[in-house]
């Protein structure tokens, strides 16, 4: 190598280096500081796209647990309401059984029919009530076809759909024919049996509540072949209710086993998008050394080599 004093080669290269060294240092104290080996698209261009899609997936799998989550409360709560139902339907038949026997009189079958008409007005007040964040759950009519949808992912088309059926309106529907003609809710005298008063059905579970508050009505006599009536009725009425009841227990196993697989998909997208993203400290630390080791060598040899040219004022003596 000539000796020359314009350009100090070896002192170009020795600052390449340590400049070089100087860099890859700093990215290793930024992976380090901020646990991502991706800090920008610059560090790996098609690892930061499969993990932004990777993250999209995990965030949509979160959010669709937490919608299922509210899913399950939507059922339960639609179930409790049956549950209640269930249990006044369960009532009526025994006071039906109880007004069968002939060992009660007129008056003691009257009191029995009046309980039996404010057992029907709660039953149908419960439908009016039960909501879940302002939404009617039992409000479906018999020929209701609304669905209700459970988005599960940022898929648009990943989405659990809960029939019509297993909502459908518990109460009695409307009467009419008789003196107490209107809604069950705002009149709970049902018309005189004498008069006729009937109820319509409103849906496929209103149907047999229908039937059951018809057949409380039917007849002014009150005798016992009247609460044989109802206790068929009721029958049918409880069993209209246990299929409803089932429907939403079906729906929440189906559910539930849902919130199982998301949460796993989750796990496994995050152990995904951590392998191509996430800092590994082993070997960054690793890296750290060797940078900091190359630095210190690179500034011991920028030293040398800005005395090289001191060689020059010896040949100048």
């Amino acid at each position: 190598m000539p000796a020359v004093l314009n350009s100090n080669v070896a002192s170009l290269w020795a600052s390449k280096n340590l400049q070089g060294a100087q860099s890859k240092m700093a990215d290793s104290v930024e992976r380090l500081s901020s646990g991502l080996r991706i800090n920008r698209a610059r560090d790996d261009a098609a690892g930061l796209g499969i993990a932004n899609a990777l993250t999209s997936q995990i965030n949509g799998a979160n959010q669709g647990v937490r919608n299922l989550n509210d899913g399950i409360s939507m059922v339960q709560t639609a179930e409790g309401a049956i549950a209640a139902a269930q249990e006044m339907g369960q009532r009526i038949l025994t006071l039906a059984t109880q007004g069968a026997s002939d060992t009660l009189g007129t008056a003691d079958r009257t009191a029995i029919r009046s309980e039996m008409r404010q057992l029907v007005t709660a039953i149908n007040a419960i439908g009016g009530r039960t909501k879940f964040s302002g939404n009617s759950l039992l409000s479906q009519a018999a020929n209701g076809t609304t669905a209700i949808t459970l988005q599960v992912s940022n898929n648009t088309t990943d989405i659990v759909t809960l029939a019509a059926g297993a909502f459908r309106d518990i109460g009695v529907g409307t009467l009419s024919g008789g003196a107490g003609t209107g809604t069950i809710a705002s009149d709970n005298t049902f018309g005189s049996a004498s008069a006729g008063g009937t109820a319509t059905a409103g849906s496929a579970t209103t149907a047999q509540a229908s039937t059951l508050i018809n057949k409380i009505n039917a007849d002014a006599s009150l005798v016992s072949g009247s609460f044989t009536a109802i206790q068929t009725a009721a029958t049918d009425y409880i069993t209209a209710l246990s299929t409803q009841r089932s429907l939403l227990g079906a729906y929440q196993n189906q559910i539930e086993f849902t919130v199982s697989n998301v949460n796993e998909l989750s796990s496994n997208l995050s152990a995904a998008r951590s392998s191509v993203q996430d800092t590994d400290y082993a070997t960054e630390t690793a890296s750290l050394t060797k940078g900091q080791i190359l630095q210190q060598a690179a500034t011991a040899m920028l030293a040398q080599a800005n005395q090289m040219p001191n060689v020059i004022l010896s040949l100048l003596k």
